[in-house]
């Protein structure tokens, strides 16, 4: 109650003391005295303001010097904008470019390493593939070549014990004499067919008579093949292998084949193997055949008596030779055959019976 009384008292109160201080002369006194009642609260308003002047002054000195910090902050970074940033623009677009290459190059690297790999792949392959054949060539060659060096040993040492030189020392005639050394196999071939390996040289067949001028491991029939111990129409087939290549041609045209023809029954086959001229000429001409092959296969070893070629076929030369001769159906059977050094064909023919 006591506050609510002291606070409608004071304001009673001041309207009290305008009044009082309207006055004349009164009032100049009531407003002195209110002075002097207010003087400390005067004083300490004074202070506060001056105190607060001086927060004020210090407040805008530090704003003056922030603001002038700011100056300077704001001319380097305007200094920096002008100068510098367009660098760093200029770098991070660069950097931007060479991100973009690097990325396309890495995608190119990812899609072209499969296609260097696969052509890797595919050299190292032809490469082996080119190494397997040269080292199956060689090895051919040297299988070629060992056995070319012991025939011709076994014919040099054949020449030396019984060859022509022996021969005409001792008076004999350079024609073989006709010698059975396998009568019985000689017998049963009568009865089953007369199947004959003319010039079998080293190389018996199993299944024929081996023929040739030379008493030879595997031979059965010592003869020439010209004149053998047989009659007309008493052979079922005649096989020869590089054989004809030792006649000229006018004696094959003239009497070799016709002889063979005549010693063939009605229905008998003959069977040749040549080297093929036109084949080794075919590889010379693209560079895949070397010239000493193709002398040697052409012309013959000349290592010995006997290893002289005459003469030179291609399927059709000696088709025509063999059409000649009274041959009917005649056939190549295989051209182009490697063997060893040579190429060669395989040629069939048959006898048939005369028209009337």
């Amino acid at each position: 109650m006591s506050d609510i009384t002291a606070q409608g008292l004071k304001p009673r109160l001041r309207r009290a003391i305008r009044r009082v201080g309207r006055w004349p002369f009164v009032g100049r006194f009531a407003r002195i005295g209110v002075a002097i009642i207010r003087g400390p609260q005067l004083l300490d308003a004074c202070a506060q303001l001056t105190q607060a002047h001086v927060h004020l002054a210090d407040a805008q000195a530090q704003l003056y010097e922030r603001q002038a910090q700011l100056f300077v902050d704001n001319e380097r970074f305007a200094a920096f904008f002008h100068h510098e940033f367009p660098k760093i623009l200029e770098a991070l677009s660069d950097i931007n470019h060479r991100q973009s290459r690097s990325a396309a190059e890495q995608e190119s690297l990812a899609q072209s390493v499969p296609v260097a790999l696969r052509a890797i792949r595919r050299d190292i392959h032809e490469v082996n593939a080119k190494q397997d054949q040269k080292t199956s060539e060689l090895s051919n060659a040297a299988s070629y070549l060992f056995g070319r060096v012991e025939f011709v040993r076994r014919e040099l040492l054949y020449e030396v014990r019984y060859g022509a030189s022996a021969q005409h020392r001792a008076g004999e005639k350079l024609e073989a004499t006709t010698q059975i050394l396998a009568p019985e196999k000689l017998k049963d071939a009568r009865r089953k067919g007369l199947r004959l390996n003319l010039g079998c040289g080293h190389v018996p067949l199993d299944g024929y008579l081996n023929v040739d001028r030379r008493a030879l491991p595997g031979v059965d029939l010592v003869a020439e093949i010209d004149n053998l111990p047989f009659q007309d129409g008493e052979i079922s087939e005649i096989h020869s292998a590089h054989v004809l290549e030792h006649f000229p041609q006018e004696q094959l045209r003239r009497s070799l084949l016709p002889y063979w023809q005549g010693l063939l029954r009605t229905g008998g086959t003959l069977r040749a193997v040549v080297p093929d001229a036109e084949a080794m000429m075919d590889h010379y001409s693209r560079g895949e055949y070397p010239y000493q092959s193709l002398r040697e296969v052409t012309f013959g070893g000349q290592d010995y008596e006997g290893d002289f070629h005459f003469n030179m076929f291609t399927p059709a030369s000696l088709t025509e030779l063999l059409e000649e001769a009274g041959f009917k159906n005649v056939r190549v059977v295989e051209r182009g055959r490697r063997n060893g050094e040579c190429y060669e064909f395989e040629i069939v023919a048959t006898k048939q019976a005369d028209s009337p």
